[in-house]
């Protein structure tokens, strides 16, 4: 009886649930990230503002504090990306979870001093994956000490140490650009944040997925 394949996704599991994250090698090949990176340039006009100035706790079992970015919706490049086979394959043994399907994605656009503040992600999207399109993204800011924690707790901590907190217990994750590679993160288990951008603009693709 071969365990080799359950086994190995026992392992990624316990490594998913113990650190939120993992970095997905191969799931882009140079002409798709430039397809993404085209497409997103091309796309920037139809953004949509997304700025809100409060901190509190969603419906949807997410947690917000001021946010200033833009949103683009997906073109058929990242739409096809969202529903590519071999991207789910890959997702599903880094993470451990046989079930993914995808949710949806955008492109966030940052301009100069954009932000997103400590914030979790809704509870539907069990996975979240990001890469740059912009070459020296500045990381995100990573709460690992903070998984799982209740929007009260989450509250404390955004008065304590600010939107974008620092210190123990806070890190950062940065997003592959151009290597092929992907990150995968669970963003509705681990607050994280974006401070204010010092580029002229930066642009990412996210695309969540959700374990039914």
């Amino acid at each position: 009886m071969d365990t080799e394949a359950p086994v190995e996704r026992l392992s990624a599991r316990a490594t998913w649930e113990k650190t939120g994250t993992a970095l997905v090698p191969g799931a882009l090949d140079p002409d798709r990230f430039m397809a993404l990176v085209e497409e997103a340039h091309d796309r920037v006009d139809l953004v949509t503002p997304h700025v809100h100035e409060h901190t509190a706790a969603h419906r949807d079992g997410s947690f917000a504090s001021p946010v200033h970015c833009g949103f683009i919706p997906p073109g058929p490049v990242l739409e096809a990306l969202a529903y590519d086979k071999a991207l789910l394959m890959a997702l599903r043994e880094a993470t451990g979870i046989p079930r993914l399907i995808p949710r949806g994605g955008a492109v966030v656009l940052y301009k100069e001093g954009d932000f997103q503040g400590l914030h979790t992600d809704s509870v539907k999207s069990t996975v979240t994956v990001a890469v740059a399109l912009t070459e020296d993204l500045p990381p995100m800011g990573w709460a690992p000490d903070l998984m799982g924690a209740f929007p009260d707790h989450l509250g404390e901590a955004v008065t304590e140490h600010g939107i974008f907190p620092e210190g123990e217990g806070f890190t950062a994750l940065t997003h592959p650009y151009g290597d092929g590679s992907v990150r995968a993160f669970a963003g509705y288990h681990v607050p994280h944040w974006r401070r204010p951008l010092t580029l002229p603009m930066g642009l990412l693709v996210t695309m969540s997925f959700m374990d039914l």
